[in-house]
């Protein structure tokens, strides 16, 4: 649920991050209004809903859908279908390469559900496959990834890796909702490409909008799927959704409850937080268990922290007093002077992780370096990560910013009066945020969580307007239907975090709530486990065993200590099978080589660029090649100063299976090793990064100062 504005990629494994975008887009239906701009996006904003979603790969990469060899023929509807409801359209290109029976097309539906003839109407796009089979489809499924603001339809690939095994039974239907996707674009151009100062791209995005600007609520949403719904001649359908997709089934639910036959919310926002001070509140403390469970998971970081949430409390505060300021060098190796402070601090380090939480596992012992003067670690993260409110966002119906506001805006209750003009708005946020408790947000204070960035939908909203109030998430008095109801939620989950999808959950009187290990936001991206019990769930209605759920699919690595010199690290373990001669001395260094091969690993991730810089010294390059291996060129790298690392390391990615990749995360290197701190030698290191099961160890051996090596290093 987590704004998508400025959408930032925090990702599931390695690989999902190798994808810098969403689903193809040409070829599309003619929408209505606005331009059709090209330019790439060039800046993300940290608190989107959903996370940037991976590179779909062809259709041809799941066997249960490529056996099927049908024609892309036009979807057979329902005979209660309305086919003088539906306008007919051409189906993109994307569309058709499923091989499957489809039907593309707009309902169109009242602008103004309340005054129908007030406002004129709107087309709402859909896409309704139906694979063959000898009878009826049980249901459609029905399908929302959040935002809000993004398409449903340009990420279809995304339903059917998901839900594939689910179409011999059940029809796929994805609607783009009003003003995303290819349902009457909302195109703001200086909002959505960052033109201009935001204050002042929010309020033309909202004039531009007029007396329409407040008729994009969730409320309203949840009729124009009703209406297509009964167009298709659907009776009843399983809807599922993500994130910000939770509000969509809520509104439905309190709704049309009578039409659903399951539900399935992954990581979902609900009315219990509508406030945006209390869901950031929320978030808060979600950000405290993200970081304990992170180190805690880590034998690497469990072993040197041991009250990681204490530490990450005095680190907030040590930050919020001094902050600190030097140099450091950036994710695509460019030196950068940078200032952490507590705002920067929240949202780019402990809030928003790039990559599989490189940035999470490593304040900890960033915060331990900084206590002993050595501010470089945490420098690093704050110059890896850099967002704004401004940015270019490309091509509206994949993603449009406008109608992210024009829904979150009006659906959260915001602490000001709509009338009065901007400044007076500002006065009473203001008022309202130094009337909370000091604690309210703690570790962090009430101006870091309540500042520009890390405020959820609440002061960005300031230059919106609502000049009639909107149709609400869930109606006065709303009764949740008895239908069964499935809520998955990641437990590092830092976007909607689990104090937010367990009051959620509860709205559902039938309501099974699975809480997933180690899965970020949301839950299906990050466990395997999660996408076996959504498909199941929609098969039988229930779910047999949910005992997977707590078994991790990949324990991300984190940091124990950046030591400084290669005395202060810890040893890397004798290996008892082979025949180890070096010392405890040696044994360290081993232990701040690996750490130089590994760090370059984790650190080419966050940018995905072939040129990166060591910690403490030396460079790297990286070659992804087809993505299967990467292939990683060390030169002088240093984690700790007195010892540099040159050579070679292959990493084959490990991912989910719909990612399309095939690695088994097998980690290979060869390095020299040399500095005042070793005698030096060769090492060759071997195991497995970020792969599913129980954190293993690297295997090295080789020689330093001519004594064989033979120990071994924690692989996360």
């Amino acid at each position: 649920m987590l704004r998508i504005t400025r959408r930032v990629v925090l990702f599931v494994a390695v690989v999902a991050l190798l994808a810098a975008g969403l689903a193809g887009t040409a070829d599309r239906p003619a929408r209505e209004g606005g331009r059709s701009p090209t330019a790439q996006m060039t800046a993300q904003r940290p608190k989107g809903p959903l996370p940037s979603l991976p590179r779909p790969v062809a259709p041809s990469a799941i066997p249960r859908l490529a056996a099927r060899g049908l024609r892309a023929e036009a979807a057979r509807l329902p005979d209660a279908a309305k086919p003088e409801a539906i306008e007919t359209a051409v189906c993109p290109d994307d569309a058709l390469a499923w091989s499957l029976p489809v039907t593309c097309g707009f309902v169109k539906v009242p602008l103004d559900w309340k005054h129908p003839e007030k406002l004129g109407t709107i087309r709402i796009y859909f896409e309704l496959y139906t694979p063959e089979r000898s009878g009826p489809a049980v249901s459609a499924i029905l399908q929302n990834y959040g935002g809000p603001g993004g398409s449903t339809t340009a990420n279809r690939w995304l339903a059917f890796y998901f839900f594939g095994e689910n179409l011999d039974e059940h029809d796929l239907l994805l609607i783009d909702d009003r003003g995303r996707g290819l349902s009457t674009t909302i195109d703001c151009g200086p909002l959505q490409h960052g033109i201009g100062p935001f204050a002042q791209e929010e309020a033309e995005c909202a004039a531009q909008l007029g007396p329409a600007a407040s008729r994009y609520g969730t409320g309203e949403i949840a009729q124009d799927t009703d209406a297509v719904r009964d167009a298709l001649g659907y009776d009843k359908v399983d809807y599922f959704g993500w994130s910000y997709g939770g509000a969509d089934i809520e509104a439905y639910a309190t709704r049309f409850g009578e039409h659903l036959r399951s539900i399935v919310a992954d990581a979902p926002v609900g009315s219990p937080f509508l406030d945006p001070l209390e869901f950031d509140r929320a978030r808060t403390q979600g950000d405290q268990r993200l970081v304990r469970l992170d180190c805690r998971r880590s034998p690497t970081c469990s072993a040197d922290h041991r009250f990681p949430e204490a530490e990450l409390a005095l680190l907030t505060q040590a930050i919020r007093r001094h902050p600190v300021e030097g140099d450091a060098y950036d994710a695509f190796g460019n030196l950068t002077h940078v200032r952490v402070d507590e705002e920067a601090f929240l949202n780019f380090m402990v809030d928003n992780p790039s990559g599989n939480f490189v940035n999470t596992g490593e304040i900890l012992a960033a915060g331990t370096a900084l206590r002993r003067g050595d501010p470089l670690p945490l420098l690093r993260l704050g110059a890896e990560r850099h967002w704004t409110l401004e940015g270019d966002y490309g091509d509206p119906t994949v993603f449009s910013n406008g109608a992210a506001y024009a829904t979150a805006c009006v659906d959260y209750q915001q602490h000001w009066d709509w009338s009065v003009p901007a400044p007076v708005r500002q006065a009473q946020y203001g008022h309202a945020i130094r009337a909370l408790p000091p604690r309210f947000f703690f570790p962090f204070s009430k101006t870091a969580a309540a500042g520009d960035l890390y405020d959820f939908f609440g002061k960005q909203c300031l230059w919106w307007e609502k000049p009639t109030p909107s149709s609400p998430i869930a109606p006065r008095h709303a009764r949740y239907p008895h239908v069964p109801t499935l809520v998955l939620s990641g437990d590092i989950d830092q976007r909607v975090p689990l104090e937010v999808t367990t009051r959620v959950a509860r709205l559902y009187p039938e309501a099974v709530f699975v809480r997933v290990a180690e899965a970020g936001h949301p839950a299906l991206v990050w466990s395997s486990c999660a996408v076996k019990l959504a498909s199941e769930f929609i098969r039988n209605l229930e779910v047999s065993d949910t005992s997977c759920a707590g078994t991790p699919d990949v324990v991300w690595p984190a940091v124990g200590r950046f030591p400084r010199l290669a005395r202060e690290a810890r040893p890397a373990e004798v290996d008892v099978t082979g025949d180890n001669e070096i010392g405890i001395d040696e044994r360290r260094v081993v232990t701040v080589a690996v750490a130089a091969a590994t760090d370059a690993l984790q650190h080419t991730v966050v940018g995905f660029t072939s040129a990166g810089a060591g910690l403490r010294g030396g460079t790297f390059q990286t070659t992804y090649g087809d993505w299967t291996t990467w292939t990683l060129e060390l030169t002088d790298c240093a984690f700790a100063e007195d010892v540099t690392v040159t050579g070679t390391v292959e990493y084959n990615p490990s991912s989910p299976a719909w990612l399309g990749t095939t690695g088994d995360g097998s980690f290979t290197a060869d390095l020299q090793v040399s500095g005042p701190g070793t005698e030096g030698g060769v090492l060759h290191v071997e195991g497995k990064w970020q792969v599913q099961g129980p954190v293993g160890k690297f295997k090295i051996t080789g020689a330093l100062g001519g004594k064989s090596v033979a120990v071994l290093v924690p692989e996360a």
